[in-house]
């Protein structure tokens, strides 16, 4: 039994080995591994130490040119301070504004620091410009370390990093001494930059780079003056990822500040460091290893390369042996091609062939005749699709990836298009804009994620661009499935749409004045009385004087007239917030959100003003109307919308009886308008 089931399995790789797939892979892999395998060990093995240290250099050299080139403009701004201390005579230091003007006058200061300063000997600061526009300058700086070494050494001095009095912000200070005739130090000229500007570290891109480096700018001190992360400025460098190690060197062979570039590999970083003698300053570049020795990786591709050109070398070869056992396959690979240029069922006959070949042809004929029974089966199905969707009574849309794939005929019509056009668009060419596409996504897009269905109204725009209202509603093809695609229906619902804001409108708006009308009116005034306790707010009601007097001497044509200008001036005297009101006949209201009683005295005052003031010309006449205002400040103390309407009537009242066309202030508020409004 042993021998049989081995004789069997023998007879299998026998049989498996035998193939033709077998032989060309094996023939190909073995050969191009091979010479690819060899090529690559030699290329990678002689190349990537040399590489390694030609990325070392050239890291230390762009610190070390980085570092040269802020040496030189440290030097630069010390020599433009330089050309303003020399004129700077010891009678301009007794005369202030004459300092400060002096200053002024040297514009090319405030474009190169963020602030300039002249101190005394003692450290007084005598002028202090700020971008060149003066600012504080009774501030002492005696106590500032960079002050004390200039008047000691008369030298010039770039400060340690600090946080500026005024400014509040991490700053270094260049400064340089004033010298008199004989050469004695009278006074000490400095200027601040701001660390987080490029004024003087233009040369440091302190962003993160797109590879994840790091540049860093520190002092002898090992605190951080420039950072990608603007909270770690003025922070200890020694915990910076990738340059705690490399720190330890450096303070262990005392923080030397040296021009020379240097680069080495640590923590998985490559850290290329060099120094500004001029500042006393370290420029540090950290980048990842991974992208630091991405050029390496990169030789270590193109050995790759060289190493498959090798084995493509053999693998050419190894097909030309192969093309001989191939030929069967060749045969019905033509076939099939030409079936899949022309389209169309061909009588010539399959390859013929025993084994794989022969197999092969047969599943072929099997998948082509299953393809084309699916085929007339879809065509049919879309044929039919067609004609219900162009049937019908409503316009329907199917899309896909925002594409329309199907429409009917209804649906074009609808949108102006021609369906054969619309088809193959994006969905994008039926909305006005790509916000109003936006906001119907947004809205639709919670719907079909809880319901697989949307349903709203909205615009939509036709071809030749006019917009029209349209109820739309959507179904996904299979639900929770966006790229199966979404079924659409539209109507065209204009006509009823413009109905309902047209009797909205009316129902809420008195149709003489376009103000609220009275019903609206009532409404909100219960609904701010009821949020009085919260938010106390002010109404005023409005009863116009001699206006019968108008009506009949020019007639109620004059009379509306009058009414309508009115309501266009207390329109313009009222917060955006407010509500004017027309409550009937030349009654009116103004409902105040909000309003403390003060601010509603002095809208009432100017609205009676403006209709004392307004004059109405009819007919070669003139006439006017006065306005008697009843104020009513509504707080917690009312407890309905009636009561605040009977105070206003009562303020209104006592406004008639006071003579007309005058500001009441309803009787239990009145006390609270007196204490709060202002004096003198």
């Amino acid at each position: 039994m042993h021998a049989l089931r081995l004789d069997t399995a023998r007879a299998l790789l026998r049989r498996w080995t035998a193939t033709l797939k077998f032989k060309i892979v094996a023939l190909c892999l073995l050969a191009a591994l091979g010479s690819a395998g060899v090529t690559t060990s030699f290329i990678l093995v002689s190349t990537q130490k040399q590489v390694l240290r030609l990325l070392l250099d050239e890291h230390a050299g762009d610190m070390e040119r980085s570092a040269s080139l802020l040496s030189s403009k440290i030097d630069m701004l010390h020599t433009a301070l330089r050309g303003v201390a020399v004129h700077v005579r010891p009678e301009l230091l007794g005369d202030r504004e004459a300092l400060t003007r002096y200053l002024q006058d040297k514009p090319a200061l405030g474009a190169l620091f963020d602030a300039v300063f002249i101190a005394d000997r003692n450290g007084v600061l005598l002028a202090r410009l700020q971008r060149g526009v003066p600012r504080g300058a009774d501030t002492s700086i005696a106590d500032r370390e960079y002050f004390v070494r200039t008047l000691q050494t008369g030298q010039p001095v770039v400060s340690k990093a600090m946080i500026g009095r005024i400014s509040r912000q991490a700053i270094t200070v260049l400064s340089l001494p004033v010298k008199a005739a004989d050469g004695s130090v009278i006074a000490v000229l400095g200027g601040s930059i701001n660390l987080q500007s490029k004024m003087l570290l233009s040369l440091v891109d302190n962003r993160l780079d797109v590879d994840g480096a790091r540049t860093l700018v520190i002092d002898t001190d090992g605190r951080i003056l420039s950072h990608p992360d603007a909270s770690r400025v003025l922070q200890s460098a020694e915990t910076e990822p990738g340059f705690t190690e490399a720190y330890k060197r450096w303070v262990d062979n005392g923080r030397t500040v040296h021009s020379e570039g240097n680069a080495m590999v640590d923590e998985g970083h490559m850290v290329a460091m060099a120094g500004s003698p001029a500042a006393e300053w370290m420029l540090v570049r950290l980048t990842p290893e991974s992208e630091a020795l991405r050029p390496l990786i990169a030789g270590r591709a193109s050995a790759l390369r060289a190493g498959a050109s090798v084995g493509l070398a053999t693998a050419l070869i190894a097909a030309m042996l192969a093309l001989l056992m191939t030929r069967p396959i060749t045969r019905l690979r033509l076939r099939a091609e030409r079936l899949i240029a022309t389209d169309e069922v061909s009588d010539a006959p399959w390859p013929r062939d025993s084994g794989e070949v022969g197999a092969l042809s047969s599943v072929f004929q099997h998948v082509l005749e299953r393809q084309q029974l699916r085929e007339e089966q879809t065509r049919r199905a879309l044929v039919q699709l067609q004609a219900a969707l162009d049937n019908a009574a409503v316009g329907i849309a199917f899309t896909r990836n925002s594409q329309f794939e199907m429409v009917s005929q209804r649906f074009a019509e609808i949108l102006g298009w021609d369906k054969s056009a619309l088809e193959g668009l994006t969905t994008r060419a039926i909305y006005a804009s790509d916000e109003a596409r936006d906001a119907l996504v947004e809205r639709a897009r919670p719907a079909f994620q809880n319901e697989g269905a949307f349903e709203g109204e909205l615009t939509l725009a036709r071809r030749s661009g006019e917009t029209f209202w349209a109820h739309m509603r959507g179904r996904a093809v299979v639900p929770g499935e966006i790229d199966a695609g979404t079924i659409w229906i539209i109507e065209d619902v204009t006509h009823a749409h413009e109905q309902r804001e047209r009797l909205t409108w009316t129902a809420t708006h008195d149709a003489l004045t376009g103000l609220v009308n009275r019903a609206t009116f009532d409404e909100l005034l219960g609904h701010a009385t009821a949020q009085a306790v919260q938010h106390p707010f002010c109404a005023l009601f409005i009863d116009l004087d001699r206006f019968k007097q108008v009506n009949d001497t020019a007639g109620h044509a004059a009379g509306d007239m009058l009414l309508r200008e009115l309501a266009l001036q207390f329109g313009l005297h009222v917060r955006q917030s407010d509500t004017v009101a027309r409550l009937g006949g030349d009654e009116f209201a103004v409902l105040l959100h909000r309003c403390p009683a003060p601010k509603a005295a002095s809208i009432a005052e100017t609205m009676r003003a403006a209709v004392e003031a307004y004059r109405l010309v009819w007919e070669g006449k003139n006439f006017s109307v006065g306005a008697s205002i009843g104020l009513v400040h509504v707080d917690a103390s009312f407890g309905s919308s009636a009561e605040v309407l009977r105070a206003a009537d009562a303020a209104c009242y006592a406004a008639k009886r006071a003579g007309r066309n005058q500001v009441s202030v309803h009787v239990e508020t009145a006390a609270a308008v007196a204490e709060s409004a202002p004096t003198g």
